[in-house]
């Protein structure tokens, strides 16, 4: 057994005697630095710069271990400019991060207890009047850099501003904005990028925009479909058809985390005291 532990003894005192405090203080902070850009990267769908950024590392050691020193210097010479390129880069994501602390909303107004309940019946009103309904709920991740807003607002759902919004402003070729803490952001928005830039002309036409933005945020889209009377929910890139109204409520309610304090069957009752969701930075 000595002569198995005797080299790791060995081995392990000699490092003891050539790594300092000073170095062990300098590798950990340097780990930490690397770890968490890392973990910085990693959170932007769009652009894979987490294996960009493995990928520079690696190519830098690799210089460095076949010590191509003239390579090596100019990569360590341009890695503040490669960092500046990587926050270029990753300039979308930040800039939906600072619009999330900005736009913070507690739904602490005068909003209806269970508004999603206040939204599902407005949708069913809708659907008897033979209307399609497309509406865009805000999660966490904040969607105001992606769309086109002619009438922004920042007002608490509530069944009379609903019914007003819906049978009187709404048009179904666009969305109603709102987010999951109970307020309505904006009324026939559109999407700036769109793969159908006028309008909504049709009633699949949503679908590809659905797609898109629900696999680059954590929104979802409900359609409440006239012809049918069925819902249909984008979620995480996916698109869930044919659903009944207590069917897409519910998987609305998972998908956004909604809370109730103390849940009521039906749509008659409201709740109090709903638990707030406020945005956070993705």
């Amino acid at each position: 057994m000595e002569q198995i532990f005797a080299p790791l003894v060995h081995y392990g005192s000699l490092w003891y005697a050539l790594v300092t405090w000073r170095d062990m203080l300098e590798i950990t902070f340097v780990s930490t630095f690397f770890y968490y850009s890392a973990l910085w990267f990693k959170k932007d769908p769009d652009k894979n710069l987490l294996a960009y950024f493995y990928g520079y590392l690696l190519f830098m050691f690799a210089a460095h271990s076949l010590q191509l020193t003239t390579l090596t210097s100019l990569l360590f010479l341009f890695s503040p400019a490669v960092a500046m390129l990587f926050m270029l880069m990753h300039q979308q994501v930040l800039q939906r991060n600072f619009v999330s602390l900005k736009n913070i909303t507690l739904a602490t107004k005068a909003s209806s207890p269970d508004w999603l309940s206040t939204i599902m019946k407005a949708t069913l009103t809708m659907l008897t009047h033979n209307k399609d309904i497309i509406i865009l709920i805000e999660h966490t991740d904040a969607l105001s850099p992606y769309l086109q807003i002619p009438e922004a607002l920042d007002v608490p759902i509530t069944d009379g501003l609903v019914t007003l919004l819906f049978n009187q402003v709404y048009s179904p070729e666009y969305l109603c904005w709102i987010s999951s803490s109970g307020m309505v952001r904006g009324i026939n928005v559109s999407f700036k990028a769109s793969w159908h830039p006028n309008s909504y002309q049709t009633q699949t036409a949503w679908i590809d925009d659905a797609v898109a933005y629900t696999t680059k945020t954590d929104a979802v889209i409900l359609f409440a479909n006239a012809d049918q009377h069925h819902y249909s929910i984008a979620h995480h890139g996916t698109i869930t058809q044919g659903l009944m109204m207590e069917q897409a409520h519910k998987l609305i309610k998972k998908l956004i985390k909604y809370q109730i304090p103390l849940p009521k069957k039906g749509y008659s009752h409201g709740v109090t005291n709903q638990k707030n969701i406020a945005q956070r930075s993705p």
